[in-house]
Order: structure tokens, then sequence, then C-alpha cells
């Protein structure tokens, strides 16, 4: 026979906890039951309080209609977000139609436009003062330029004067040949002149353009200079305005 000793050897021990841990076990799930909890209740809280907003438009029937989100029937209208009490929240405007929308490209396209146009007048104009410090200096570099192009039409005058001394050496020479043939060299010579005479002609034409066009320029140049001036002066004068004023005004506080 088994000693009965032998049974009570291999049958387990039971294992209590110790008396903290069971402690901690519980501290820890009964804060997760209060978190869980706590957001429970403020989910709640948060569907409960929130107002209960309602969208409303005239369709194109001249009909109100109205509802907890925006009714098929404003699809194409302005919907008006109505608070709880009845006042206006927002308008969510109608969507665009096509010729809408091409006009409000259109539009925008023309501010762009006028937008570079006014940097680039902007940069023209600091361009402008930082190139002349005065009227007089812009006055000085457009006799600088038109003296140049002068020079050139001088030039060119000059020489269309010796071409012209030489095609009449020509002709005198050509009327020995009145009831023959021309040789080919007064031929070639009277071809070089004639391309030579009209190359001055494009030079001087061109000259003469381009002092026309240095004219305007510096016309333009003088007058926007002046209007800058101007303006500079009145924003000056209004900015002393506006200090002698809050100089004023302290004086008086005090």
């Amino acid at each position: 026979m088994v000693p009965e000793s032998f049974f009570q050897a291999r049958s387990p021990r039971r294992i209590s906890p110790r008396p903290g841990a069971r402690t901690l076990a519980t501290g820890a799930l009964l804060a997760l039951a209060l978190a869980l909890g706590a957001s429970a209740v403020r989910a709640q809280t948060s569907n409960t309080a929130r107002p209960q907003l309602s969208y409303t438009c005239v369709t194109k029937s001249g009909h109100n209609v109205r509802g907890d989100l925006p009714p098929p029937e404003c699809k194409d209208r302005d919907v008006r977000v109505l608070n709880p009490d009845g006042s206006l929240k927002e308008i969510i405007p109608a969507p665009l139609t096509p010729e809408q929308r091409k006009k409000h490209r259109e539009e925008e396209q023309v501010q762009r436009q006028e937008e570079e146009k006014e940097r680039a007048q902007a940069q023209k104009d600091r361009s402008l003062l930082e190139t002349y410090g005065s009227v007089e200096e812009i006055d000085s570099a457009r006799d600088r330029a038109i003296y140049g192009r002068q020079g050139l039409i001088n030039r060119a005058e000059q020489r269309l004067k010796q071409y012209e001394r030489e095609r009449k050496r020509l002709d005198d020479e050509a009327e020995f040949y009145a009831k023959r043939e021309m040789p080919a060299d007064l031929k070639q010579a009277y071809e070089s002149n004639a391309a030579l005479t009209k190359q001055q002609e494009k030079i001087r034409t061109d000259a003469q353009h381009e002092i026309e066009q240095i004219k305007e320029r510096f016309a333009a140049e003088r007058m926007r200079y002046l209007d800058l001036e101007e303006m500079a002066a009145k924003a000056a004068e209004a900015r002393e305005r506006k200090e002698r004023e809050a100089a004023m005004q302290q004086s008086q506080e005090e």
C-alpha cells in the first residue's frame, strides 16, 4: 500500500497572491472602468450638446425648403445655414454655372494682368530713381544719346555727297557710250554706287527714327520722374502733418 504521505507530496500547492498584487490589479481595473465611463459620458454629452443646424433655400419655383441636411432642391441655389434659434449662421453660395466660371476666369486673368502691370511699373520706377538723381540728369542723358545718332546721320550725309559726285562722274563717262554698249566695269561701277548710296540712306533713315524714339522715351521718363517727385513730396507732407497732429494730441493729453 502506498503511503498517504505520497499523495500529499504529489498534490499541487495553491499559491495565494500577495496582498499588494491583489490591490494593484483591483486599482487598475477600477481606473480603466472609470476612464471608459468618462469617455462614454463625454461622447454622449458632445452629441446631445451639439446645436442642431438647419438648411434652407428658395427653389426656382419660389418655395422655401428646409432640412437637417442641405435639401436636394438646393443643389443649385444659395443655402442659408440657420442656428437652432433661427438666426443666420452662414450662407453657402450656389455652385457657379459654366458661364459664371468662364466670367470668373476672365476676371481673374484681367486682375493678374493688372497686378503684373503694376509690378512692372514699380520695377521701372525703382530703376528710374536709381539711374537719375534729377531731371537735369535725364536731359543730359537724352542729349548724349541724340548726339551719337546725329553723328551717324552726319557721316551718312557726307558719304552720300561723295557718292553723288562719283555718280556724276560716271554719268559723264557714260555719255561716250550713248550709241554703243556700256563697258562691264562701268556697269559695275554704277551698281556699286547705287548699292552704297542705298546703304547710307538706310543708315540715315534709321538714325533719324532712333532719334525720335529717344526723344519720346526720355520725355516719358522725364514726366514719370516729375510725377514720382510730386508723389514723394505729397507723401512727405502727409507724414509730417500726421506727426504734428500726433504730437499736438499727445501734448493736449499731458
